[in-house]
């Protein structure tokens, strides 16, 4: 905002609507920074984040292997108590399950464990389930991050909704904090405006909705540069083309048909696919600041951890220390020393 005044002599307290995109929601997941949650789920259902949908992510590669859950095994839970698909009751919730599992959580939380998701069956007709195991578990470790899959995407199909609950809670309490230290920073420099926030969809909600439902604006940042991308190709005369966001964490690719972005659930960001309307964009963990690798069989790897602007690259000279794209493309010249600084 400061550069903006200085830049264009713009007053901050003239500012009326402020809208911001972010990625901080995408690169935590991309780069498996977020949460360390636990799951709580319906007795034998314990293993839906490990069955998934049995997809292979290189089906001719011998050493594949299927990435390993945002929560593994050894924090899910199952508890007794069931709907019926119409929503009716079959079984009660029964609470000593559910305090077991909080038994088993409390050495979770010594291992650092931050938070649990609850996602039990058909809670997408009846949420009454899931909101009895979250006042249970509010009653019994006061404090504790809790996230049910009704409040976050109430859809059919459990595994959907169960990775989208968990990668919402994954990325809430990151996405909360940056969203109130923005707030704060606005209201510094003067301005008076509201925070909006862009939604994965293109939409924009308000700072305070996009910090309880963060699942929404997982996309943000991507989806707000999709959306310039097909404005600037219109007024290019440009109906059809492919737009490549490069950060520094992720790079991301959507295509522009007939002069409009293109909408669909179930886009991936890294290894998962997250159930919510979106621009129709696919990101992945290469970005300008992704560190280059070796893994246990040699083979040379580029991401998905980023070296971030803070040390970042090499070559910026702040004290990094592992190699990135971007001192690759200095070494071999594609990047002088003034686009260094």
């Amino acid at each position: 905002m400061q550069g903006l005044s200085e830049r264009f002599g713009i007053d901050p307290r003239d500012v009326v609507y402020f809208t911001h995109g972010t990625t901080v929601g995408v690169n935590a997941v991309v780069q498996r920074k977020g949460l360390r949650l636990a799951l709580i789920t319906t007795r034998n259902f314990e293993d839906v984040l490990d069955i998934a949908r049995l997809k292979i992510p290189d089906m001719y590669h011998l050493m594949s292997r299927r990435p390993e859950p945002l929560i593994t095994r050894d924090r899910v839970f199952g508890v007794d108590g069931r709907m019926r698909p119409d929503g009716s009751e079959e079984t009660p919730i029964d609470e000593a399950s559910v305090l077991a599992a909080l038994d088993a959580l409390d050495a979770l939380k010594a291992a650092q464990c931050e938070g649990v998701v609850v996602s039990l069956l058909y809670c997408y007709r009846n949420p009454a389930h899931e909101l009895q195991v979250k006042a249970i578990i509010e009653k019994a470790a006061p404090g504790f991050f809790v996230s049910c899959s009704h409040e976050v995407w109430p859809i059919i199909r459990e595994y959907e909704r169960t990775v989208t609950a968990t990668i919402g809670g994954y990325v809430q309490p990151r996405v909360s904090q940056y969203l109130t230290r923005l707030q704060a920073a606005l209201a510094e420099s003067g301005v008076g405006a509201d925070l909006k926030v862009t939604k994965s969809n293109g939409g924009v909600m308000s700072a305070e909705n996009g910090k309880n439902n963060c699942v929404q604006m997982i996309l943000s940042g991507t989806a707000a540069g999709v959306i310039g991308a097909s404005y600037l190709a219109g007024m290019c005369g440009i109906k059809d083309c492919m737009s490549l966001d490069i950060g520094g964490t992720t790079a991301d690719v959507a295509l522009i048909v007939d002069g409009k972005p293109q909408y669909a659930t179930g886009e991936y960001i890294g290894d998962f696919q997250i159930h919510i309307p979106s621009v129709s964009v696919s990101s992945i963990g290469d970005g300008g600041g992704s560190i280059a690798w070796v893994d246990d069989f040699g083979v040379l790897k580029v991401g998905p951890e980023s070296a971030g602007s803070n040390p970042g690259p090499v070559c910026y000279g702040r004290g990094g220390t592992r190699p990135t794209i971007t001192d690759a493309f200095a070494v071999i010249g594609v990047l002088g020393r003034a686009s260094l600084g």
